[in-house]
């Protein structure tokens, strides 16, 4: 049994029983198992989050293959989706854009080379994937935009290509961001 608290008090609602909530300016029904809000008779369709890093970051890799994840200390707004170390949480099943960037400062060894991109629970989304040779002179910067299937825990990691070793620039120097795009049924 489940109480709701009203202007009279609580109210007891057993499980299955059919709740609203009726106000002049919101009509919200709770049915389904999982639930469906509907506000003013309208699916629910947003979900959205982000987050990014502005801390300096170091990145030494030996061999190919190697990952490592990138720190994200920044929370921005979200919506229905949630955050977890360094990444995302996406509690509701669907397609999403991805929009993501890394920039790292000049190194100081030529010819060094590296590949990132977003993972959705620990495994590199083939699509996001970014592959670039590290400038001497400016900032390297490896983004891009997608849709995909998302479910579970979203990240940026690097995917080591060969020996390198760099920094992230100063500032804001990597974000990751999700936004559902497909209607909530």
């Amino acid at each position: 049994m489940f109480y709701i608290n009203g202007n009279g008090g609580p109210i007891p609602i057993r499980f299955g029983e059919e709740l609203n909530f009726i106000s002049p300016n919101l009509n919200i029904n709770i049915f389904d198992n999982p639930a469906t809000v509907e506000i003013d008779g309208k699916a629910r369709e947003t979900a959205f989050g982000g987050i990014y890093s502005n801390m300096m970051q170091t990145f030494a890799f030996t061999a190919i293959d190697q990952i490592e994840q990138v720190q994200l200390n920044n929370f921005m707004p979200s919506f229905d989706v949630g955050t977890v170390t360094n990444g995302l949480q996406i509690y509701f099943p669907g397609e999403y854009e991805i929009n993501y960037m890394i920039r790292i400062a000049p190194v100081d060894v030529p010819d060094q080379t590296i590949s990132a991109g977003v993972r959705q629970n620990d495994t590199f989304i083939d699509s996001t994937m970014q592959y670039s040779t590290l400038s001497t002179t400016e900032d390297t910067i490896l983004q891009g935009s997608i849709i995909e299937y998302l479910s579970g825990q979203v990240d940026l990691a690097f995917l080591s290509t060969d020996a390198a070793r760099f920094n992230l620039s100063q500032l804001t120097n990597a974000a990751l961001t999700v936004k559902r795009i497909s209607p909530f049924l």
